[in-house]
């Protein structure tokens, strides 16, 4: 049997591998049966391993990881030269972590022999609340409208973390059931933060200084410690200079893929971002970066409490 998988999307790629494994069930004895081989992989190894008999048993597993996208494209040839007589006793598997071009000759080989060929790529901006609703059904959970939201704002197209935070929103809820945003909220308060601190620059670009505070008084209570208002500070400085960065980029030519590549952001946020820059002009953003280091200055020099800071900054950002 010969079959390739390759895509950047390693959770449903190593689901997968695993599912086809175990349909195999190769029997191994002390190992012989069953090689693993990265590169650098020389041809006359990889033939050796995948030719030779297997020991007590029906079949031997060759495993190749890696070796598609980095090997020469003579090797590429003679593998492709070689898939053909591929002995009928040997699962011959390439596993590849990178997308592999159709014109690959390996990939085209695997296709004319009818080789299972398994492409696992990434959701796309516009696909992640897709995904992330069909992965959370395959685990017996229902999201939320905003739930969903702010799992795919926050996580994008990181699939394995968000595979991680939806076990943990199962084991929260106790198995099986619904999930809403307060339970996102409890599980990942980072999120929780972001998407506050998000809302918050929103309603400032808005004008709306009362909508603003509401969403201040959120994260805040008689409670908070200094370093949780410098916490969430330290948010707001963010996602303005976030504003600042992909203001100057889109005035100087840049997509928005560009832009969200350039700051390393998912592009899921990258396109929340762009709607938001909308709302502030270049010199609006210069200026409140100016109101954000006089601030910050008179947290740090006790000049005002904490929570009267921040309520300031707001009412002076909306009147900008």
């Amino acid at each position: 049997m010969l079959a390739i998988f390759h895509g950047e999307n390693r959770l449903e790629q190593g689901e997968a591998l695993a599912a086809l494994l175990a349909e195999l069930r190769v029997e191994d004895f002390g190992g012989l049966n069953k090689v693993v081989l990265e590169p650098p992989v020389d041809f006359g190894n990889l033939r050796r391993a995948c030719d030779t008999f297997p020991f007590l048993g029906d079949s031997r597993l060759v495993l190749v990881r890696g070796a598609l996208a980095q090997e020469s494209e003579a090797w590429a040839k003679q593998v492709a030269e070689y898939l053909p007589a591929l002995p009928a006793f040997t699962h011959l598997l390439f596993v590849e972590l990178k997308n592999i071009p159709l014109a690959h000759p390996v990939l085209k080989a695997a296709r004319q022999l009818g080789a299972r060929i398994t492409s696992s790529e990434l959701p796309k901006s516009k696909e992640v609340p897709t995904w992330v609703m069909r992965r959370a059904q395959k685990l017996g959970l229902r999201l939320d409208p905003d739930a969903l939201q702010l799992l795919s704002q926050n996580l994008g197209s990181q699939v394995q973390l968000v595979d991680q935070e939806l076990h943990k929103l199962k084991a929260y809820r106790g198995g099986e059931g619904r999930i809403t945003v307060e339970d996102v909220r409890v599980m990942m308060p980072y999120a929780a933060l972001a998407d506050v601190i998000f809302e918050m620059v929103d309603a400032i670009g808005q004008r709306r200084p009362g909508v603003a505070v509401r969403h201040l008084h959120r994260l805040i209570d008689p409670g908070t410690k200094p370093e949780e208002f410098l916490g969430i500070f330290g948010m707001m400085v963010r996602q303005f200079r976030l504003l600042i960065q992909t203001h100057w980029l889109a005035e100087h030519g840049k997509t928005q893929q560009e832009i969200t590549q350039q700051l390393g952001l998912h592009p899921y946020v990258g396109e929340k971002m762009m709607v938001q820059v909308r709302q502030f002009s270049r010199e609006q953003l210069r200026r409140a970066y100016r109101l954000l280091h006089e601030t910050d200055l008179a947290m740090k020099t006790g000049q005002l409490p904490y929570a009267m800071a921040l309520e300031l900054l707001i009412a002076q950002l909306c009147r900008l």
